[in-house]
């Protein structure tokens, strides 16, 4: 397995009921055909929504979820939390299917 962490720069803007969270990223380009690309949060502070690319793709706290079918060459990834208090570590997890 391969980590990618996905640390700063995050865009931080409030919302009526916490923040968003938003980020950049590249698709990973040396992904062999078994392997997928998983998102993993060990921590969110509140009620969370996840999206990759405007798809919701997770709500649980923690979570990893596969999201290699959502890949483009340039990816968003935007947590809306119900809270103000930062977000725990994410990272992109390439593993072996």
């Amino acid at each position: 397995m391969h980590t990618i962490r996905l640390g700063p720069p995050w865009d931080v803007a409030s919302t009526p009921s916490g923040t968003r969270h938003t980020r950049k990223f590249g698709r990973p380009r040396t992904l062999d055909a078994d392997e997928r690309v998983w998102l993993v949060c060990a921590q969110v502070p509140g009620a969370v929504e996840v999206r990759v690319n405007g798809t919701v793709v997770a709500t649980p706290d923690p979570f990893a979820v596969d999201i290699t079918s959502l890949l483009l060459p340039r990816n968003e990834v935007a947590f809306t939390v119900a809270s103000e208090a930062p977000i725990g570590a994410v990272v992109l997890e390439i593993r072996s299917a």
